[in-house]
Order: C-alpha cells, then structure tokens, then sequence
C-alpha cells in the first residue's frame, strides 16, 4: 500500500511538472521570447531540458522526503555494503565455525556411543567377575568341606597307622626269631652265615690280612654274645681250622674283582663250645636283575592266615633265597628289605580284598652280591 501511495505520488508531481513546463514552452513559443541571446526554437528546446531536469529533481527529493528506504539508499548505500560485506564475512565465519561445531559435535557423539559401549562392556566384565567370585566363593566353601572331611579321615588313618606300626614292630620280631630257626639249646645251626664282609681288590696282603682279623675279631664277638665258647687258637668263641685265613689272604690278593667274605658255623653248635667256622669267598656279581619275582603266593582272604603273617614268610623265603646266592648280610642275618610304608599300604590294601590274589615279592633294581641287603617292592595283582 505504501508502494502504491508513492507511486501515485510521483505521478502527479510529475504530471504537473510536465503540464507546468507545457505551458512556460508555449508561451515562449507564441511570444517568440529567448533565454540567454538563444533563438526561440533553441529557447523552447532549453525549457524542455529544464522541465525534464526539474521532473526528476522533483521526483528524487519527493522520494527523498517520503521514502526513508530511499534517502538510506541515497545517502548510506556504501556505508550499507561495507556493513553487508562485513556481516557476509561474519556469516561465512559463522558458518565455519557452525560446521566445526556440527563436526565436534559428530565426533563427541561417536566418541559417546564408544564410552557407553566401553561402560556396557566394563559392566558386562564386572558382572561375569561377580559372577565368577560367587561361583569361586562356592568353590572355595565346598573345598573347605572337603579339607574338613579329608582332615578327620586323615586324623583317623594317623591313628590307625600307629596301631599297625606297633604290629609291625611286633611282627617284625617274630620274622627275626622265625628266621633264625633255631632251639632253645642251639647257638647256631648248621650252614648259618654268622655275618660277612666285602674286600676290595687292589690291596697288600699286610692290609687284607687286617681286614679278615678285625672280620674275625667281629664274627668271634657275635658268637660269644650267642653262647659259644672257645678257649684255643686266640679266639673266644670261633674255632677256623688251620690255613684257612692264609689260603683266603692269597685267593683275595689275587683277585681282580670286590669279593664277599661269609663266616659260615659248620655244624649245629649249642651254648658252652666253639663255634667251627669256614669262610666262603665270593665274587661281587650281579645276583638280581630288577624286576626279578623272588616270591609269589596266591592268597585267599577267607582261607589263608592273615596277609601280614603270610608276607613275613614270604620275605623270610626271599631273604634265604638271597643267603644262598652269596649275598652279604649284617649281623641281624638281613638279605633282603622291604620298605615298612610297603608293609602298611599292603595291610591297608588288604581290608578291600575279598577275592583271591597274587602276592610277589620283586627285585626293585639291579643288584650285585655287595649292595646288600636287596630291595624289594611288594606287588598286590587282582
């Protein structure tokens, strides 16, 4: 409406410009009058310019005064483009920043949805921890029950071992006077080894001959605590026919190998008179190849006598096995030893037995007549 208002405005003051300028034009025309020495034709054309001048003049000022988009556009146009070029900067700056702000914030939700996947994985780790420290926990109760149990039934096996240690102690002195066989009236018996020794070679007759006297000296001090008595040839107890140690000092100088050196009682022998004593000389060999069966024996929960008696015998069969052979024994007349955790586990062991089963006693390794006594292990086959 303001639009129409000035339009209409410049129109009139235009027309009436015009009109004005029309009617000045023909009366300088009929009256033939001049402006500034012109001709009329000239003067005429000059009003015209003027009038035409005027009209603009006109219309300028009256937009002018009207219009104040006008008068901005007249007198602040540069002034108005220096500030469009100044905000068109700030509205690229504007822009710049808008998109590094879009940007940032592209970046900050990417790096968001990263925290809260990390936090969702972290809580997941936490909960299946949780999970595994209560399932440890229950482990760790259960296993507690368990050490309790084992503790009481641990308890109760100490005990029972003791019972069967002071058994095996009581056992292991009949095995001892089960294996001396002998009588109430009896020092020793015929072919018993009284104890032995082992020579290495290499020596002087002077030091193999010490060695078989203070050998002797011992075997004639085990006879005395035995009963025997002697009153000839400078022993106590021991008779030894002569030239026997001479002909054993040169047999032993001689030898190229360890020897084992029994003092054997010759006859049965009882209390009050010399024991008659040989020597047996005998090289250091391999005797026992490991895994060798000295005994076996079935035995039969239900028929056979108790498995402890029945492994004594069979240790005492084992143990004079090995005497045979030549091996050298102390002065408890022990070839052959059987651990006591074996002896225990086997008693043990037995209380599960209901049917028949085989008994061996095995050389536990290679031994030669020197590594006296022979272990052994004690084998259970079902």
């Amino acid at each position: 409406m303001y639009g129409l208002t000035l339009i209409l405005t410049l129109a009139v003051v235009g027309g009436v410009i015009a009109y004005i300028g029309d009617r000045v034009g023909m009366k300088i025309g009929r009256k033939k009058l001049t402006l500034f020495g012109l001709r009329p034709k000239h003067t005429s054309m000059v009003v015209t310019v003027v009038t035409g001048v005027l009209i603009a003049t006109a219309s300028i000022v009256t937009l002018t005064i009207v219009s104040q988009d006008v008068r901005t556009a007249l007198f602040r146009m540069k002034e108005i483009q220096e500030e469009l070029a100044g905000l068109q900067l700030s509205y690229d700056e504007m822009r710049l920043q808008r998109d590094n702000a879009q940007l940032e914030l592209h970046e900050a939700q990417t790096s968001l949805a990263s925290a809260w996947e990390a936090y969702n994985q972290v809580m997941n780790d936490l909960q299946a921890a949780q999970a595994e420290v209560e399932d440890q926990q229950l482990k760790i109760a259960e296993n507690q029950e368990i050490i309790a149990a084992m503790s009481q039934q641990i308890a109760e096996l100490e005990q029972e071992a003791q019972r069967l240690t002071a058994e095996i102690e009581e056992l292991w002195g009949y095995r001892l006077a089960f294996s001396q066989m002998r009588g109430a009236n009896i020092a020793f018996n015929a072919s018993e080894v009284i104890s032995s020794v082992v020579i290495e070679p290499g020596q002087s007759r002077t030091a193999i001959r010490s060695a078989l006297d203070a050998f002797l000296a011992e075997v004639d001090d085990i006879a005395y605590r035995r009963g025997a008595r002697s009153t000839d040839g400078g022993y106590k107890a021991i008779y030894l026919r002569p030239g026997v140690v001479d002909f054993a000092v040169e047999e032993l100088y001689s030898a190229d190998t360890a020897r084992i050196i029994r003092a054997v009682s010759e006859s049965n022998t009882i209390p009050g008179i010399p024991v008659v004593a040989y020597l047996e000389i005998f090289p250091n060999q391999l005797v026992y190849a490991k895994d060798t069966v000295l005994v076996e024996r079935v035995w039969d929960p239900h028929r056979d006598s108790e498995i402890d008696r029945v492994i004594l015998d069979m240790l005492n069969q084992a143990n004079i096995q090995a005497i045979n052979l030549g091996m050298a024994v102390d002065q408890e007349l022990e070839a052959v030893l059987l651990p006591g955790t074996a002896f225990l586990e086997a008693l043990f062991v037995a209380k599960e037995i209901t049917e028949p089963v085989t008994i061996r006693l095995v050389v536990a390794e290679d031994t030669w007549r020197a590594d006296s006594p022979v272990p052994i292990q004690l084998e259970i086959i079902r």
